[in-house]
């Protein structure tokens, strides 16, 4: 069952459109509604006395999931930092897809851009600079499409996608033909404006810090997204992974890592100043991450084979 939303009795605070928004003579706390382009950019923001900003994106929408849905409150309720939650707009088009990676429609073709217009507004109303872009699957996605935009921030980014294209061809073609009116899964029918692929993009240089954290036996995520980004940047000093074996042996293994060891990472990280490198390291995260390493990390947790 997924997290509930935000007060479902609570009244947002309603904005006309983006340029409403972002010519506002204040923030405020709380559920906000931006009308851009026919379809609601939706978002509960949470400030808080801090310098650091975490910014929280889910991933498929389960049956069950009702909109707006803020995914991430629970494991993020107390910490010392400005939370900002964002649903993904492109949902509110039809009952007939479930994950659409924050990359836009053709209603919102901006999208990615806007989104990170619209944080950086409610970054500089709460003073929050240090921010922490997180997600896990699709939200793992956006956190590193719109961490990009924001050049001394952290992806935080949990059995990522990399390349939409590359996702199993059935959620693409949904997203695809809702969300776009496109056919098939193939992406070059979409504006230059979505970047639907980040190995090119993080390939041509980043300035921000990146945190992998991946599940050694989700081999299709491994396979198809982990090694083409790390074969593109894993020489990088910014690029920082954990890698462990959770969940049951079964099925598989997209799985995210326990509550516990995210709430502590979050924790870790709401008290380092913005010095990201320095608390990965010292949680744990290593700053080997090439294919090698890669691999080297899904040979060393496996499971030890049972004797005969």
């Amino acid at each position: 069952m997924p997290e509930n939303p935000a007060d479902e009795t609570a009244e947002p605070s309603s904005f006309a459109d983006l340029h409403g928004f972002l010519n506002a003579g204040s923030i405020p706390a709380g559920l906000i509604e931006i009308q851009h382009h026919g379809l609601p950019i939706e978002i509960l923001n949470l400030p808080a006395e801090s310098d650091i900003t975490l910014v929280c994106f889910h991933g498929a929408a389960e049956a069950d999931v009702r909109l707006p849905w803020f995914l991430g409150q629970g494991v993020t309720a107390g910490l010392p930092v400005s939370r900002i939650f964002i649903s993904d707009p492109s949902l509110r088009i039809s009952h007939d897809f479930n994950l659409a990676w924050y990359a836009g429609s053709r209603f919102q073709p901006d999208l990615q851009e806007t989104l990170a217009v619209v944080v950086r507004r409610i970054v500089e109303e709460t003073g929050g600079h240090n921010v922490v872009f997180f997600g896990s699957s699709a939200g793992g996605y956006a956190s590193l499409a719109l961490s990009r935009f924001f050049p001394i921030s952290l992806a935080l980014a949990v059995n990522p996608q990399i390349s939409i294209s590359r996702f199993y061809s059935g959620a693409v073609e949904r997203y695809l033909t809702h969300a776009w009116g496109v056919e098939g899964k193939e992406m070059d029918g979409l504006p230059a404006s979505v970047t639907h692929d980040l190995v090119p993009a993080y390939s041509a240089g980043f300035d921000h810090t990146v945190a992998l954290i991946q599940n050694a036996k989700d081999w299709f995520h491994i396979q198809n997204h982990q090694l083409p980004f790390v074969d593109a940047v894993g020489e990088s000093d910014s690029l920082f992974m954990l890698m462990d074996r959770w969940g049951p042996d079964s099925g598989d293994g997209h799985i995210p890592p326990p509550k516990e060891l995210l709430r502590a990472c979050f924790e870790v990280l709401a008290t380092c100043n913005g010095d990201w490198s320095k608390a990965l390291v010292e949680f744990g995260f290593q700053a080997e991450t090439t294919r090698r390493h890669v691999k080297q990390r899904v040979m060393d947790t496996a499971p030890a084979a049972t004797a005969s």
